[in-house]
């Protein structure tokens, strides 16, 4: 019996042990996180909610994604280099404080009557900036605190929190503008971030380990032309391995000269992908699921007049999107599931189906729904894929590799553009339709010609 209550107490700490909660750090830098999350999701329902009262331009309501999601594509390189050379707490603090007062002159904006365009999409492309620093910054900071072994837990938290920043941006988005107005929801969202800036402070500051150096190879194999030539422009050290391995092992040879320049890391990072077919491979997935599925976003608004919601109706079908990655990546959290590409593959083709239907809803409820649904696919693909990007580069490339995935998600501003410009000339539900029926089938294609994702799994405990 004695046994048999010690074997229980071991495993009660073998699972505290694993959760990401157990390392130091790790819970203020969730909050503030979340509080970040809650922020920039009201950030986007409150643009385009108001631009679609002021316009009625379904091409100007999808231009706040454009423009809020451009430094994505624009910035990801440079943002993965400043994660690699700067602290990233410092970092992220930085982004954090310098947003607070932009989001509080766009309330006080709205609330005198002098919130023109010229004004909210400025405004969008800085809070832009800031997402690119919090991704490649705060996101690989998460993973210097927990360690390797509780990256996908932690990863799971974060996409949690991300979805609640769904859910709850745009629901009490709705609620807070149906009844106070835009410009006292954007003086809240200031609120909320000071929040996360004080959190922040409770960060601890992590050694950032140095970069490893190759031994001197006794009798080296001869590398293949790719590696040869990606040594001879960087100098550095490049050791070709199967898909599922790191990809960068060391920088120049110890004794070698001062330290590389911010343009040659960036090359360095640029050429991560062509080193790997495994980062590839998922950077590939990333590309499609943000160019054709996560392109809805703005067009929920669009969706919600179809079926004739209120404003506190369209937060609320928005704010599914939350709701369902809250409930998928949970479920990712609890079962330590090892299959990591086929979730974040499988969660895209899930969703795109998914959406499909819910463009053609006839009323709010069954809008609210389908969209829950879809939105428990996209969780999936949220919960495992930064996980998969830090996981398959090794330590000192791994902000570098986290601005590659930022440039990747940069598909999303251009599909979301498009997806306007077929709604200007079909209607939003055509052009959902459209979108969400063309990444199926490019989807399809692209793991036909590099499956390599579908292999990855998480680390064995």
């Amino acid at each position: 019996m004695a046994d048999d209550t010690d074997s229980q107490a071991e495993a009660t700490a073998g699972r505290r042990g694993r959760s990401p909660f157990s390392a130091k750090g790790f819970a203020p830098l969730w909050l503030s996180g979340l509080c970040w999350h809650w922020s920039r999701w009201a950030i986007a329902f409150l643009a385009g909610y108001h631009v679609n009262i002021v316009t009625g331009s379904p091409r100007l309501v999808q231009l706040t994604g454009t423009v809020m999601w451009a430094p994505l594509l624009l910035g990801g390189a440079v943002g993965g280099v400043i994660s690699d050379r700067l602290d990233r707490r410092r970092t992220v603090r930085w982004q954090t404080a310098l947003l607070i007062p932009f989001v509080a002159i766009v309330g006080l904006g709205e609330r005198s009557g002098q919130l023109g365009l010229w004004l909210l999409y400025p405004f969008l492309l800085f809070a832009g900036v800031g997402w690119v620093v919090d991704m490649t910054s705060r996101r690989a900071l998460l993973l210097d605190i927990v360690g390797p072994h509780r990256i996908g837990g932690a990863m799971a938290w974060e996409t949690m929190a991300l979805a609640s920043g769904l859910a709850a941006g745009q629901l009490l988005g709705g609620v807070i503008t149906g009844r106070a107005g835009v410009g006292t929801a954007f003086l809240g969202i200031s609120a909320v971030l000071c929040v996360a800036l004080v959190l922040l402070m409770w960060v601890p500051s992590v050694p950032r380990a140095a970069p490893a150096r190759p031994a001197a190879p006794a009798a080296p194999t001869p590398p293949e032309p790719l590696a040869q030539w990606a040594n001879a422009l960087s100098g550095r050290v490049f050791e070709v391995v199967p898909a599922d391995g790191p990809i960068l092992q060391g920088d120049a040879p110890a004794g070698a000269g001062p330290p590389s320049s911010v343009l040659s890391e960036l090359r360095a990072g640029l050429r991560l992908a062509r080193t790997s077919r495994g980062l590839l491979s998922i950077l590939g997935v990333t590309v499609m699921a943000n160019f054709f599925m996560f392109a809805y976003f703005p067009a929920v608004q669009l969706i919600g007049k179809e079926v004739d919601a209120t404003p506190s109706q369209i937060g609320l079908i928005g704010s599914m999107t939350g709701f369902g990655m809250i409930t998928s990546s949970f479920i990712t959290s609890v079962t330590s599931a090892r299959r990591w590409g086929v979730l974040y593959v499988g969660g895209v083709f899930v969703t795109m189906a998914m959406l499909i239907v819910w463009a053609l809803s006839p009323n709010v409820a069954f809008a609210v729904v389908t969209l829950y649904v879809a939105s428990c696919g996209s969780g999936l693909f949220a919960a495992t894929q930064s996980t998969l990007v830090l996981t398959v580069v090794s330590e000192e490339m791994r902000g570098r590799a986290m601005g590659l995935l930022s440039m990747a998600i940069g598909a999303l501003p251009i599909g979301t553009y498009l997806l306007g410009e077929v709604a200007q000339a079909l209607g939003p539900r055509a052009a959902v339709i459209t979108m969400a029926s063309l990444g199926f089938v490019a989807l399809t294609l692209w793991l036909w010609y590099r499956p390599e994702v579908l292999r990855r799994t998480g680390p064995t405990l």
